[in-house]
């Protein structure tokens, strides 16, 4: 087990660690940041469902967002990220990741329009493209007892990143940069989805250590070469990655947390839910003698006997 806080030296702190999150700050400079390598996690998420290749980068994207904000929350909930298109082909992709469990996507979409999109302007058109004009939204979910915050801006820009980047300008006031890759990898076992992720914030200064805007430029000018290959590739890891940075400015990693594919499709907690639907709609669900509900985030069918789910008062 590491340390809370970790110095990155020429050593490699984590090895060839897949699957994590981790946050770091710059000693000498007021920048923090966080970075995450995602693994069979995400080849799990996109696997599930047969998603184009333009539709299962966005979903990765949205998916990786929610995880390096969500990871920053201070308290147990869920941080969930959801672009809402109205001109292009993908209607909605949303994304959470809940503190202590881990992280889903999905996305809606009109695959025959899609594939146009793809063939008028490559296979990685952009969120742009695919989501047209609407709107890009955050949300952080304390649990039944405390009201949800919702911060809301417009879709601009190419990019879920880019998007992401405006809500923290003019929601948070915090300078954001962001970087997200998803791609496939090609082995002798086929291929598996893999992503990687930057985030870099500026910090307000204190009378130690002002905030300057030449600290703010210095940190982005060496953020700004990270390459998506680097973020994709397994033998980088998120410490060698980080020293190849910031060595000169000091590097500070903070104990990484592991990153699993969660869901919350519980046989139990799906039949509490249908329980409570009128008899018209379970009776609209009905296959073959069975109840069925399918999970939009797993593309799992759930059978239930109508006998088994008891109608509430």
């Amino acid at each position: 087990m590491m340390d809370a806080q970790t110095p990155v030296h020429g050593d490699d702190p984590l090895g060839e660690a897949d699957n994590i999150v981790a946050a770091f700050q710059l000693d000498q400079r007021p920048i923090r940041g966080r970075m995450a390598q995602l693994g069979s996690t995400m080849d799990e998420i996109l696997s599930a469902h047969d998603y184009p290749e333009s539709v299962a980068a966005l979903v990765g994207e949205a998916a990786l967002l929610a995880l390096l904000v969500g990871d920053s929350l201070k308290f147990d909930g869920r941080l969930i990220v959801q672009a809402s298109g109205k001109s292009g082909p993908v209607k909605f992709v949303v994304a959470d990741f809940a503190t202590g469990e881990g992280v889903r996507g999905f996305a809606q979409f009109d695959r025959e329009a899609v594939e146009a999109l793809e063939a008028e302007h490559g296979p990685r058109p952009g969120a742009e493209l695919l989501l047209g004009q609407g709107s890009f939204a955050m949300t952080i979910d304390q649990g039944s007892d405390m009201d949800r915050y919702q911060g809301i801006v417009a879709l601009e820009g190419p990019s879920l990143a880019t998007c992401a980047e405006h809500y923290f300008a003019q929601s948070e006031q915090v300078p954001t940069r962001i970087k997200l890759a998803v791609g496939q990898s090609i082995t002798g076992e086929g291929a598996s989805w893999r992503a990687g992720a930057a985030m870099l914030q500026k910090l307000p200064g204190d009378h130690a250590r002002p905030a300057t805007q030449e600290d703010w430029d210095h940190g982005l000018a060496l953020f700004e070469t990270t390459e998506d290959q680097e973020l994709l590739d397994q033998t980088i890891s998120v410490g060698k990655l980080l020293y190849r940075l910031f060595h000169e400015d000091g590097v500070r990693l903070f104990e990484p947390r592991t990153v699993i594919k969660r869901c919350t499709c519980e046989r139990e907690r799906l039949a509490s839910i249908l329980s409570q639907f009128p008899d018209d709609d379970r009776a609209h669900m009905v296959r073959d003698g069975q109840i069925v509900m399918t999970c939009e985030y797993c593309n799992r069918d759930w059978n239930f006997d109508p006998a088994e789910i008891e109608p509430k008062a």
